[in-house]
């Protein structure tokens, strides 16, 4: 059934890795900006020492970035072990500041992984505005050129500089490191791993339209009673948030496809990597269906390599299931538009599965 939707969806052939990461550069997130520049990095401060009887610490740090004469300081919160052992590093782009329901921090800190956790408003504000926190740094000009990268680029870069910090630690295992992020983060953790190599894995939770969801076979959002029950197109999300990508992307609003590429392009990107992508079963937004189908659609690139991609995928999956065993994981959880326990547990079997 899945092959059979698959063909008719008619999607751009994949293509070599470099290939794919460029198109997606130029076309939808733009091209990062090439700078020099300069971290440092504030003493700890410790916020709660009780974590799993005192065996996990929460503190945070400050990290600046000068960039020539210039500079911009966000805080890192760290929920590290205190013992000397290497573990996975899970980097979480979040919407809010530490203490979220996106992070529940306690039931967290019990995996056997460290986290660094930063928001992305810390970052520069999720609006057309390039002149505040870090963008006037990157984009001095603003996004002049129409491959410059939008907001989803510079938080990118800033996870990436974050990672630069992460790898200092005694504890970080560094060749198990993951970024992770919901929604517009999601879509912001996929294009950070297509990017810096260090990430082992991805994990993506309800990135949707321009993330993990194609766009060849969606037909629009549509409203009923004020709830979305189809999945937004590139129409749908350039007009209501231009910014987050590079002024290339508006050139496909009008057929919301793109005959040269698809979002299977970047996922596929990450190959020989690991992606794990998570859809929520009410979130009719994000267009479940497209979501599983992008992930079969990037298979095949690392089938080229002689590596499995999504294992086990022979319908549809329902709420509650998951294909993890693969180096594209995918599940379904019960739940809205939401980063929930339900999402951590699986992202974290994936990672138990293959670091």
């Amino acid at each position: 059934m899945l092959n059979a939707e698959l063909k008719k969806r008619n999607l751009p052939e994949l293509k070599s890795r470099e290939e794919m990461k460029e198109i997606m550069q130029r076309e939808v997130y733009g091209f990062l900006p090439q700078v020099d520049y300069d971290i440092s990095v504030s003493e700890p401060e410790f916020v709660e020492q009780r974590l799993m009887c005192g065996q996990v610490h929460h503190s945070y740090v400050n990290l600046t970035i000068i960039i020539g004469e210039k500079k911009h300081t966000f805080r890192v919160d760290r929920v590290l072990h205190t013992d000397e052992k290497k573990r996975p590093l899970i980097l979480l782009n979040n919407f809010h500041h530490f203490e979220s329901q996106y992070f529940p921090k306690e039931e967290l800190s019990e995996y056997d992984v460290d986290w660094l956790v930063f928001c992305y408003k810390d970052i520069c504000s999720d609006d057309g505005d390039f002149s505040n926190g870090l963008a006037p740094l990157l984009l001095p000009n603003g996004q002049a050129a129409p491959t410059d990268c939008g907001k989803i680029g510079i938080w990118a870069w800033a996870a990436m500089r974050v990672l630069d910090y992460g790898l200092t630690l005694s504890g970080t295992d560094a060749d198990n490191v993951a970024i992770a992020g919901h929604s517009r983060l999601g879509k912001t953790a996929l294009y950070t791993a297509m990017m810096d190599e260090r990430f082992k894995f991805a994990l993506s939770n309800a990135a949707g339209c321009a993330g993990d969801s194609l766009a060849h076979g969606s037909t629009g959002v549509l409203w009923k009673d004020g709830t979305p029950e189809r999945g937004e197109n590139i129409a749908d999300i350039v007009m209501r948030f231009p910014f987050w990508f590079c002024k290339n992307y508006a050139k496909y609003t009008e057929k919301s496809i793109s005959d040269e590429f698809d979002q299977h392009f970047l996922l596929a990107a990450i190959a020989p990597r690991y992606v794990a992508v998570c859809s929520c079963s009410l979130d009719f937004w994000a267009d479940v269906p497209s979501q599983q189908m992008c992930c079969v659609a990037a298979s095949e690139q690392w089938e080229k390599d002689g590596l499995n991609g999504l294992v086990g995928c022979e319908k549809y999956l329902e709420a509650g299931e998951s294909m993890l065993d693969g180096h594209i994981g995918y599940f379904v959880i019960h739940s809205k538009h939401f980063l929930s326990r339900h999402s951590w547990k699986n992202f974290m079997r994936f990672i138990d599965i293959h670091k």
